[in-house]
């Protein structure tokens, strides 16, 4: 969500010529308000740097997208069980694959390539429902070896993954920016 946020930012500046969204299992929890994402907020050093609110996915009754802004300093998710609330794996996916369709959609009214890869294979089906949904995606995943391995609590970057992803990524890159030039012709 805070990606398409800024690319929407950086297409009105022109400042971006082509895109690729990384696509990591776990951050599907940052397009909703998950408690899991949203009790991180409530460190001390989200309230020190002023950040107040966060863009969250939504699907209005049309089932259309749409983008709500919640605020973060709620002391109450600390301690709440919401799990038995909470979407359910399905639902999550299709609030993802909702903001990256308004990501494809907002590339498109711009003219900008994008291209979607994933980095990691974590949660297959996340990213089967991905692929599916998105039709082509990049499937860069590190292997999940301790050499590879880029989750949470590791060192970051990690310099194995990230050369990993450079690598695979460089072609991806190097194919949007041949689109993007051909469009100029």
């Amino acid at each position: 969500m805070q990606n398409l946020l800024q690319f929407r930012r950086d297409i009105a500046r022109r400042a971006v010529d082509v895109a690729v969204f990384n696509i990591i299992g776990d951050h599907r929890y940052r397009n909703i308000a998950h408690p899991y994402r949203m009790r991180q907020y409530l460190a001390p050093a989200w309230h020190r740097q002023g950040i107040e609110h966060v863009p969250v996915a939504r699907l209005a009754s049309d089932g259309q997208p749409e983008i709500v802004y919640h605020p973060i300093w709620q002391p109450v998710i600390r301690d709440a069980l919401f799990h038995i609330f909470l979407p359910d794996d399905f639902m999550i996916n299709i609030a993802s694959a909702a903001v990256l369709d308004l990501v494809r959609e907002t590339a498109q009214a711009a003219d900008v390539p994008v291209a979607f890869a994933l980095l990691d294979d974590m949660e297959p089906a996340f990213n089967r429902s991905m692929q599916d949904r998105l039709g082509t995606v990049n499937d860069i995943s590190t292997p999940h070896d301790t050499q590879h391995r880029f989750l949470p609590d590791d060192a970051h970057p990690n310099v194995a993954a990230n050369t990993h992803y450079a690598t695979h990524l460089l072609p991806v890159i190097e194919e949007l920016c041949a689109k993007r030039n051909e469009g100029k012709s």
